[in-house]
């Protein structure tokens, strides 16, 4: 099987790796817009750079990672699937609404296999959350608290802070893994956001601190909180998980604690971590979906939770802007 990636940033390279441990499967080539970095990168792992993407379609890929800024997406999304060629998308799938639009009549127009790169979602301690929600052991969920909190790394290119390029700040960057992960394990469509933000620096022109609470269709309640410092802090991603007859302390990279009035129980992921590495979920999500390309199955994240998450992103910036709560459309 053969692959293309365009863009081979920061999300590029760690595909690029994960895919790369993968047997029977090419790089054949890649679009970079930094010349200097494109130059090393074919030269190094001898595959070829494409200037364009009609150059890179003509090498008739099976599937192609998308890694480009969040404006840069819409077109190459559109290329891709008039080729019939497979997608997988790093998160987001569009920068707003309105990009969607352009590409919504595109997605489902072909029986081919798209997936967004919700990564988070292949990680084992959020796994074994899942399950154990879905096995009845803390009951009915009744409210979430999801707290995301890091330092902004400053090596992050910087385009990341330009609202007509990244479509926003943390909540693009960061929380909206978050919120697929919340809707992962309750199982059930945010229909309803209220939403603030103070922001810690000032100097730029997209949001670092976002809050919201988020409805869920089967009457779940979400707080969520991230914060993208501009100094070192405490970074933490947890979240508390109350269900009916006990509750779930989730920490990504970490691992989680399960509590009932009769038993607790901790599940360390450390070992793990120590033997893969933070970033082995990427290989995880690679051998899922070279796995959902071969059997021709729906992947384990489809297309339409890239779509469900826009819009849940749209309708916070919207709650923000008009200080409403808005419904998710």
């Amino acid at each position: 099987m053969k692959y293309g990636i365009l863009g081979i940033g920061q999300a590029g390279l760690r595909h690029f790796e994960a895919f790369k441990k993968i047997k029977k499967l090419e790089l054949i080539g890649f679009i970079e817009n930094n010349l200097s970095k494109a130059k090393s990168f074919e030269k190094k792992f001898k595959v070829k750079h494409c200037k364009k993407l009609k150059d890179l379609l003509l090498l008739k890929p099976s599937f192609i990672v998308l890694s480009l800024p969040h404006n840069q997406r819409a077109i190459p999304i559109i290329a891709c699937i008039k080729k019939d060629i497979n997608l997988l998308i790093e998160k987001p799938l569009a920068k707003n609404s309105d990009e969607l639009k352009k590409i919504l009549p595109y997605l489902n127009r072909k029986k081919l296999t798209h997936s967004i790169s919700f990564v988070h979602r292949y990680r084992k301690e959020v796994l074994k959350t899942n399950k154990l929600i879905q096995t009845n052991k803390i009951g009915k969920i009744k409210f979430i608290s999801e707290m995301m909190i890091s330092q902004k790394n400053p090596l992050l290119p910087r385009w990341i802070d330009n609202k007509n390029i990244s479509g926003g700040g943390v909540l693009m960057y960061n929380a909206v893994h978050s919120i697929d992960k919340l809707i992962f394990i309750t199982k059930s469509k945010i229909i309803k956001v209220f939403a603030t933000y103070n922001n810690i620096n000032n100097g730029i022109a997209v949001e670092d601190t976002i809050t919201a609470i988020l409805t869920f269709k089967n009457g779940v309640v979400a707080n969520l909180l991230a914060v993208f410092a501009p100094y070192k802090n405490n970074s933490i991603w947890e979240t508390k998980i109350f269900g009916e007859k006990g509750c779930i302390d989730l920490k990504i990279r970490e691992g989680l604690e399960i509590h009932t009035n009769s038993n607790s129980k901790i599940y360390s992921y450390s070992d793990h971590y120590n033997k893969f590495g933070t970033y082995h979920n990427f290989y995880l999500q690679a051998q899922s979906y070279i796995a959902a390309l071969s059997k021709k199955n729906k992947p384990f994240v489809n297309i339409s939770d890239g779509i469900d998450n826009v819009k849940i992103v749209d309708a916070i910036y919207k709650s923000i802007q008009f200080k409403k709560s808005i419904n998710v459309i």
